[in-house]
């Protein structure tokens, strides 16, 4: 059982507004509702407990109606100190086994993307505990009374963020023992590093910001309303030994694309648009294992990439499409292509173009011997 903790207990007095700054727009919904969201949609997370203000705890419950987060099991009220919530929380969990996991989020960070979590989880069950950062890039100085006393070298430094995730009874000892100890750490992974236990650092993208000003909030705002484009690219010549297919629509029984896979060359330029677009690799990094396995179909490589697109938060909003050939006449069959498409990649038809040009014998595609394509996406992030 996977149970996350949002911590949403403080008030967020750096912000310099009256109403908790959880409860303010990023893209006309409320922090918090895009922070749950993430937990909710999460395959992999069964539970989340929701650790609030008293003071706001009504207003908590309201969100967690109107939007049906069925996930949120309990809202419970929070500490002191953040350290004093987060317990809370693990104390609220019910029946909870040893090797279960907790994944510890800040409310704040509404940019964590769905990878990160299963990352985050993955890692924890392998070594009890994980927090997700990415590497420093400025030189961080050690300074005493504006003095610098140590340069220290950035290669070891981490900004970490949350989710920070551990089992269950590794998370309940390093809780308990700190309390003993009268001892209350920055983060909740400087709990059980106190113990000389293992925390894996699992990386994560910069994306994953914290909102405590209202810079951050402006700049949340621009970060959510921000597109990524990718262009992909892929041609094949034509066999006489198997079947043609474009856009996993089958055209005819033979001149087919010479390939391992059945070629289909929109699919694979598709393919590589969102993969660009995300900053990953070319299709045959990921394609040539699944083919050696058997598998063929082009519409199984587009949808491991769909996966890959959704754990990052992104979610199509349109593609381009160019093919270059002289044969077959495209325009024939563009309703059925553009059909297959929009049910493969969970769009409208009209967010679809798909454009053919002969090529004018001025290439071996304009000569009859294959086809190439061309393909433009544009993503924005999930709200």
């Amino acid at each position: 059982m996977n149970t996350a903790i949002i911590v949403a207990g403080g008030k967020g007095k750096r912000m310099k507004k009256r109403i908790n700054k959880l409860f303010l727009l990023l893209n006309k919904e409320p922090i918090i509702y895009h922070t749950i969201k993430k937990f909710q949609d999460c395959k992999n997370v069964n539970n989340i407990i929701l650790v609030v203000n008293p003071e706001d705890k009504k207003a908590f419950e309201t969100i967690v109606k109107v939007n049906k987060f069925t996930k949120v099991k309990k809202i419970v009220e929070g500490g002191v100190e953040r350290q004093d919530s987060v317990y809370n929380g693990i104390k609220a969990i019910d029946k909870a086994g040893n090797d279960d996991i907790i994944i510890i989020h800040n409310a704040a960070n509404p940019f964590v993307d769905e990878g990160t979590i299963n990352n985050s989880i993955k890692a924890a069950k392998k070594y009890g505990a994980a927090v997700v950062g990415f590497p420093a890039k400025d030189t961080i100085k050690v300074v005493e009374d504006g003095i610098v006393k140590q340069t220290i070298d950035r290669r070891l430094l981490w900004q970490v963020q949350t989710p920070q995730t551990m089992k269950y009874f590794l998370a309940k000892r390093a809780f308990e023992i700190a309390y003993r100890n009268k001892f209350y750490g920055t983060d909740d992974a400087s709990l059980v590093e106190r113990m000389n236990g293992q925390v894996k650092v699992v990386y994560c993208s910069r994306e994953n910001i914290k909102i405590t000003d209202q810079h951050d909030l402006a700049y949340a705002n621009k970060l959510i309303n921000a597109s990524r484009i990718g262009i992909g690219q892929d041609s094949h010549k034509f066999t006489d030994k198997k079947a043609l297919v474009i856009g996993s629509v089958k055209i005819s029984d033979k001149n087919g694309f010479d390939a391992n896979s059945d070629g289909d060359v929109l699919l694979h330029a598709l393919f590589n648009a969102l993969s660009t677009a995300i900053g990953m690799k070319s299709l045959g990094f990921y394609a040539d294992k699944m083919c050696k396995d058997g598998i063929t179909d082009s519409k199984k490589y587009v949808e491991f990439m769909l996966d890959k697109v959704i754990e990052k938060n992104y979610k199509i909003k349109n593609i381009a499409v160019m093919l270059e050939g002289k044969n077959p006449r495209i325009d024939e069959h563009l309703d059925n292509i553009k059909n297959a498409l929009s049910k493969i990649l969970k769009i409208k038809k009209e967010n679809i173009g798909i454009a053919a040009t002969s090529g004018e014998e001025l290439t071996e595609f304009g000569k009859g011997n294959g086809m190439q394509c061309f393909v433009a996406v544009v993503l924005n992030q999930q709200h």
